[in-house]
């Protein structure tokens, strides 16, 4: 049954004894308590135990996200999170050299059991081909020494395939890395370009210039007679006035005259 007399706060004593106890822990003091209690937090709330293994420096860590936002420099929290998934991705990413050597060396290792068990049945073998030629067949050449790495690849192709699964695992970290940036460039894009301003939303339509006139040469000479012709015209005239033949001139009995063929004239 609970206690309802129990009073909910502490008092000034149970306060006074958590000043004193808290005053009495001063942290780690051995290098692995200290190298422990580093990795509690990096910047921007990283969580150590997110990205950095128990024998990874995180030191190394924050220089390469220092030198990804020196060379990116992100602007607002949006561009620093994208930032600091892209060093993340990086630091995984450069895991899988060291990953891809350590399968290696083990792949060599089971290489080497086999070659050395082969090599007790090929001596084996020779010795019963040289005791008994008819009945036991000679012993095949020894594998050779410079096919270790293709052995121990074989050997992982029919066994547990890390090597395959490491492989598909960096291209999913490098897919990542590249739709961050993707991201990233998006986000600086929509930054750097200019909104309209509130005065351009509220100013009319500029109306469209009207086209010039064009007036005949005609027109000009009568309103202004000492006016120079076109240039272009008066080296290329028209066809109709150039070489003009003359007409006959043919008046009529109330008076029209008649300046086409019509009148019975020649032309």
């Amino acid at each position: 049954m609970q206690n309802t007399d129990r009073p909910d706060t502490a008092t000034e004593a149970q306060i006074n004894a958590n000043r004193r106890n808290a005053q009495k822990s001063t942290g780690p003091r051995t290098a692995e308590g200290k190298a422990a209690s580093s990795r509690n937090g990096l910047t921007h709330g990283l969580c150590a135990g997110k990205h950095i293994l128990t024998d990874e420096d995180p030191e190394e860590f924050l220089l390469l996200l220092k030198d990804l936002q020196d060379r990116f420099r992100p602007v607002g929290q949006s561009e620093e999170k994208l930032v600091l998934r892209i060093a993340a991705g990086q630091w995984r990413l450069d895991r899988t050299l060291p990953m891809e050597a350590g399968i290696y060396r083990q792949r060599l290792e089971a290489v080497a059991a086999k070659d050395y068990s082969l090599k007790q049945a090929l001596v084996n073998q020779k010795r019963n081909h040289e005791f008994d030629p008819e009945r036991v067949p000679p012993a095949p050449a020894p594998p050779d020494a410079g096919d270790r790495l293709a052995r121990a690849f074989i050997v992982d192709c029919d066994g547990p395939n890390s090597l395959a699964k490491l492989a598909r695992y960096e291209t999913g970290i490098e897919r990542s890395i590249d739709r961050t940036l993707r991201q990233f460039k998006a986000l600086q894009a929509a930054r750097n370009t200019p909104g309209p301003s509130p005065e351009s939303c509220h100013e009319p339509p500029k109306p469209s210039p009207e086209p010039p006139s064009k007036s005949s040469d005609a027109e000009d000479y009568g309103a202004n007679p000492n006016a120079v012709p076109n240039p272009a015209q008066a080296h290329n005239p028209s066809p109709i006035t150039r070489n003009p033949v003359p007409r006959p001139v043919c008046y009529t009995n109330n008076g029209w005259f008649l300046t086409t063929p019509h009148c019975g004239h020649p032309v």
